[in-house]
């Protein structure tokens, strides 16, 4: 059966949870998920960065991730030294395995999709 849902709900719960985090002092990077189509995931990600973590503690991710920018903007910071800011109504594909951080200079709001199947 088709499911219809509303993205300003999913966007209004993902805001909420990353407000709550806020609320604590804490960075927020929340997610709420929208959907899974033979395991892509799809999540709107809110979040807001309070305080920027050490320049290593960079992260990879397993999969390739694409992110469309709803609302903010996202500063990426990479292995390499390369930074670049993706801002609302822009959007990138991330390679599997590239050491980044991301960091949220305003509440930031996006979409997010990565094929989860398999993963472990």
């Amino acid at each position: 059966m088709l499911k219809i849902l509303n993205l300003e709900q999913v966007i209004l719960k993902a805001r909420k949870l990353a407000e709550d985090k806020l609320a604590k002092g804490e960075n927020a990077d929340e997610f709420a998920e929208i959907g899974e189509a033979d395991g892509f995931k799809i999540y709107v990600t809110a979040g807001k960065t309070v305080k920027k973590t050490d320049s290593d503690s960079f992260h990879h991710n397993p999969r390739d991730v694409f992110m469309l920018v709803l609302q903010g903007e996202l500063e990426l910071a990479f292995e390499n030294g390369e930074k670049a800011i993706a801002k609302a109504g822009e959007y990138f594909v991330l390679p599997k395995q590239v050491g980044h951080q991301c960091f949220f200079g305003k509440m930031t709001v996006a979409v997010e999709g990565v094929y989860e199947k398999d993963l472990t």
